[in-house]
């Protein structure tokens, strides 16, 4: 029996982040200000709050913003590799332009997980 499996439930945390943020803004995009704000206070499991955000990070909403007619989309690439820069232990790093993986069974994850 595969009784080495464990079933387990994860809350993603990047998710709840996003939640709260979706919640405050209420729209699909925002400024980079008024995101600078709210994340600002934003705490997670590893990053405290309030905090100061870093000139990169403010650089990096202000690029991005400028892309997009001075409004930051909230549910795109840029902004969810912004949010990976934000919270790094929170929010994963989304894959590159163009590359793509088929979700796999658990016994498919387990197989590859035990073969490296």
């Amino acid at each position: 029996a595969d009784s080495d499996v464990q079933s387990f439930c994860c809350i993603d945390q990047c998710n709840l982040l996003m939640d709260t943020l979706e919640q405050n803004i209420a729209h699909p995009v925002a400024s980079p200000s008024l995101i600078a704000e709210l994340v600002a206070a934003l705490p997670s499991e590893t990053v405290p709050a309030p905090r100061n955000l870093s000139d990169s990070l403010r650089w990096k909403l202000d690029t991005i913003a400028s892309q997009h007619g001075g409004l930051v989309p909230l549910h795109g690439r840029l902004f969810a590799r912004w949010m990976h820069h934000a919270y790094p232990n929170e929010c994963p790093q989304p894959r590159a332009l163009g590359v793509t993986e088929a979700f796999m069974t658990h016994e498919e994850w387990r197989v590859r997980r035990n073969s490296t």
